[in-house]
Parts: C-alpha cells; sequence; structure tokens
C-alpha cells in the first residue's frame, strides 16, 4: 500500500539522520484513515501557523513550542513530511518544508553542534542567510505555469512556486536539503544516506509550458 510505503520511508530518514548525529528530536509520522477513505501521513498540530502573515521568528517558536515537525536538526533546523494518499494509492498532495532556527542554538542547548568540527564550520559562517524551504503538491489548485502542481516556494514567498517535475518523496526532499545545505555532513555519511529504500515511482505531473521555464527536476 502506498501510505504504508511512504510512511516506512518516512521513519527510515528519520533513523539515517539520528544515525549521522544530525537529528536531536524526531517523533514517526501518523498514519490514519480521514474522509473518503484516504490515508493522511504525518499529520502535525498548527502546521497551518507557518502560513501565516506573522514575523518568521513567531512562526519558528510556534512550530517548535507544538513539535510540528518530525524531525528537529542540530543547529535547531525543522523537517516535515505531510501527504495525504487516496484509497487507490495515489498521491493527492503533499507539503514537505525544511523552517530553519532565526538563531543557532547555544552551546549549553546543543553541546554536540559544537564539537562537530564538519557541521560547524559548515553552518556558523556569518556571512549565511537561511531561509525556509518547501515543496508543495496541489494539483487540485494546479494552473499552468502560475501554480503547478507541484512547487518549490523559497522563503515564504506567496508568489514562488518554482516548477518542480512531480510529487517527491521524503528521502528526496532530504537528500536535496542535505546535499545543499549540510554537504560536509552528507559527504561523510554518504553510505548511510544514499543506500536504497523501497519507495513509490513518482510520476511525471510538470507541463509543456513549465518546462519551458526554470524549473527542478526531484529524483
Amino acid at each position: 500500500m502506498s501510505a504504508d510505503i511512504i510512511g516506512t520511508e518516512i521513519r527510515e530518514v528519520l533513523a539515517r539522520l539520528i544515525i549521522a548525529g544530525l537529528s536531536v528530536q524526531q517523533s514517526n509520522p501518523s498514519i490514519k484513515e480521514v474522509d473518503g477513505g484516504c490515508i493522511s501521513i504525518g499529520d502535525l498540530p498548527v502546521a497551518s501557523a507557518a502560513m501565516k502573515n506573522v514575523q518568521y521568528e513567531m512562526i519558528y517558536q510556534n512550530l517548535e513550542a507544538n513539535s510540528s515537525f518530525h524531525t528537529k536538526l542540530i543547529d535547531g533546523g525543522l523537517v516535515s513530511f505531510q501527504y495525504l494518499v487516496s484509497p487507490s494509492g495515489n498521491i493527492l498532495k503533499h507539503r514537505l518544508s525544511y523552517f530553519p532556527s532565526f538563531a543557532l542554538p547555544t552551546i549549553e542547548e546543543a553541546p554536540d553542534l559544537y564539537e562537530n568540527d564538519e557541521l560547524f564550520a559548515e553552518i556558523m559562517l556569518q556571512r549565511l542567510v537561511r531561509f525556509p524551504i518547501r515543496i508543495d503538491f496541489s494539483p487540485a489548485q494546479h494552473v499552468d505555469v502560475d501554480h503547478p502542481q507541484c512547487h518549490l516556494t523559497l522563503g515564504q514567498f506567496d508568489s514562488c512556486r518554482i516548477p518542480v517535475s512531480g510529487p517527491v518523496g521524503p528521502l528526496a526532499f532530504t537528500l536535496f536539503l542535505l546535499r545543499n545545505f549540510y554537504r560536509r555532513s552528507y559527504i561523510r555519511h554518504k553510505n548511510v544516506f544514499d543506500k536504497r529504500v523501497k519507495r513509490l515511482l513518482m510520476e511525471s505531473t510538470i507541463t509543456a509550458a513549465e518546462r519551458r521555464i526554470t524549473h527542478l527536476v526531484v529524483v
């Protein structure tokens, strides 16, 4: 069943982050039946807070205080995986998100961060500007080019909807984050993160018009 495969993949991702020393807090995703026999995976409390027009610091604090994430990374980054699957096993929508901490934890709050020279060197640079990342899949809202079925949003900009080739799995999203924003740790634990895992074959949903503009292919 598709929902079980996705749930297992999320749990495997969390396990790998723990092995690599990147996750300091985590919770396994819920899997439950909702209206119409659909399966909801990874439901979280107050996840809608991330969409409100308030200061980013308040958004982050709200998500953190209500444990509205599936893993909290060593530098405070919050990652979540949410899916809705039809009774026939098709992904109806998903929201994959990364909310970095607006301030790095102190040495008392995260001693492992400061003991990890590789990660410390990568994320402590003064020039870094951290920003939230979402990959949403919402075919019901599709408007060609203006609102791609699957799209990448950077920095909470309402109009930022970069087309993505199709729905994205939990491991693919995690690898996207690690390879680009935690690269030294990814390289060090490449043998852990690059292990194959049973996952769904994601179909392409990008249109011809969306392919003609800047877009992202996630494999």
